[in-house]
């Protein structure tokens, strides 16, 4: 009776492969099974009298049809030390096992992939590229991976404990101005997860109270955190309309994928950070070089305004040539905060006919920015209306298409207080979808990807500050030009 209980079957093999006794659970199984195993008995005995191991079990695998088995198989070794002519093999049927290891494998490859991101590599990209390129990677590797046509990635903002959404598939976005945060209640089960650190899985979303409304028709879903450095950085959401759909397999392995995307997301963040300060120390030092020739410039300047014969006209020119350097040299080492080539916007015509009489909405918490997009427009002749915080001019975005008088186009940052650009755009198109929007990032700064997002929803550009006057003046022009449906003018010029 012990014999009949051991493993998924036993039997004695003598040196040519022949089965000499065997339980009736061994007898059970199919004879392509039976005939490998017995394979893995003769070949270790063929090895044991070349090497002249002992007695100890060795493990052998072998696959038959679509099962994976284990083989442990002990040497039968006479008294006296002769050698085995017999072997005992238990039989364990680790099709499971060997699956999740498959399955591992494959998210490493999978991982592997993701991470391979290096400055040369990607420094061609644009921010949309990039980002767009890990997107991509996720979502063939959920589909790959876990058969996963439904699921959204939310990063976690460290000060307003707000979880982001990055990308979604097949799960619509929760309404403009609503939130999900990382408390364990109140906040579905993406909230719950961030906040605790521990996956969650959802067998029956009808009845499970912790379960908000996502994708529609919903009957199970599975949610783990973004782990980096054992910090929870954002959650992973897959959800299926089939009812317990996944397990806790299948919730393992989602872990070791997010943690992949984690890194991924990080290595994307150091990236641009390593942009920010490479930008930063070299308009430092520019700054730094150029202060000596310009005082030895404006010391000769003084010494000519001594000289009669110096006409005053040329002196002022000189002056206003020394102006302008430096406000050009500010202007393009200031970083993210600034707007290049203002002076240089072409203003011979006056106001510009695409953009006259335009209304434009402005959002950006940087004054500068703000200041310096809407005096450009301003002097096009459009009618520009500017808003620091995000709230504020979604609020006035929504009741300008309540009245009947959307703007036309809408100039938002993607990072600012309240709601970020994927917010902006979204409140803006539910509004009036002929208005037109652009967004403006710093250094291609874009932490909830709301440029790929948009750009999928039907974003009319995005700007990389600080960027040129005269950039910003042509994009409008042709956004304008979207609205009416028109060509701009200026192209048939």
């Amino acid at each position: 009776m012990l014999l009949e209980e051991i493993g998924d079957g036993i039997g004695v093999v003598d040196r040519g492969g022949e089965l000499i006794w065997m339980n009736h659970r061994l007898e059970a199984l199919d004879a392509e099974t039976m005939r490998r195993f017995c394979d893995c008995c003769a070949a270790l005995m063929a090895e044991l009298a070349a090497d002249g191991t002992g007695r100890r079990t060795h493990l052998r695998t072998f696959k038959a049809g679509e099962r994976t088995w284990e083989a442990a198989i002990t040497p039968l070794v006479p008294e006296g030390g002769a050698a085995a002519t017999r072997v005992v093999g238990v039989l364990h049927d680790v099709t499971a096992r060997q699956r999740v290891l498959d399955r591992v494998d494959a998210i490493d490859a999978a991982g592997a992939d993701l991470l391979a991101l290096d400055a040369k590599s990607i420094g061609p990209l644009n921010v949309a590229e990039r980002l767009r390129l890990i997107e991509d990677k996720v979502v063939s590797s959920m589909e790959r991976l876990f058969g996963a046509r439904e699921f959204e990635v939310r990063l976690l903002d460290a000060a307003s404990q707000r979880l982001e959404l990055v990308t979604s598939r097949g799960i619509e976005p929760l309404p403009p101005g609503r939130f999900l945060h990382a408390t364990p209640e109140g906040n579905g089960i993406s909230g719950r997860v961030a906040s605790s650190g521990e996956a969650y899985l959802c067998r029956d979303a009808e009845h499970d109270p912790a379960y908000v409304a996502g994708l529609a028709g919903a009957r199970a879903s599975m949610t783990v955190p973004l782990l980096f450095n054992e910090k929870v950085v954002g959650t992973l959401n897959v959800e299926s309309r089939q009812p317990a759909r996944f397990d806790e397999e299948d919730m393992l392995c989602l872990e070791l994928f997010g943690r992949y995307v984690a890194m991924a997301l990080n290595i994307l963040d150091m990236l641009v950070v390593e942009r920010y300060t490479t930008n930063q120390r070299v308009s430092g030092t520019l700054r730094d070089e150029i202060a000596a020739p310009i005082s030895s410039i404006r010391t000769a300047v003084a010494d000519l305004k001594r000289d009669p014969d110096v006409p005053p006209q040329a002196i002022a020119e000189l002056e206003r040539a020394i102006a302008s350097v430096e406000s050009r040299v500010r202007g393009a080492t200031g970083g993210p905060q600034t707007v290049l080539g203002v002076d240089r916007v072409d203003r011979s015509r006056g106001t510009d006919p695409d953009i006259a009489g335009r209304r434009i909405a402005v959002l950006d918490d940087e004054a500068p920015v703000r200041d310096a997009v809407g005096m450009v427009l301003a002097e096009a002749g459009a009618t520009v209306d500017r808003f620091e915080s995000s709230e504020e001019g979604c609020a006035a975005i929504e009741r300008a298409a309540a009245a009947g008088a959307p703007y036309d186009v809408v100039i938002s940052d993607v990072r600012m207080p309240g709601r970020n650009g994927y917010e902006v755009f979204r409140v803006t198109k539910q509004g009036c979808t002929r208005t037109q929007v652009i967004l403006m990032t710093g250094f291609g700064y874009d932490p909830n990807h709301s440029i790929v997002r948009s750009t999928q929803e039907g974003l009319h550009c995005f700007l990389f500050k600080p960027f040129q006057a005269q950039q910003l003046v042509d994009e409008v022009r042709k956004a304008v030009a979207e609205w009416k449906g028109e060509r701009p003018m200026s192209e048939g010029r």
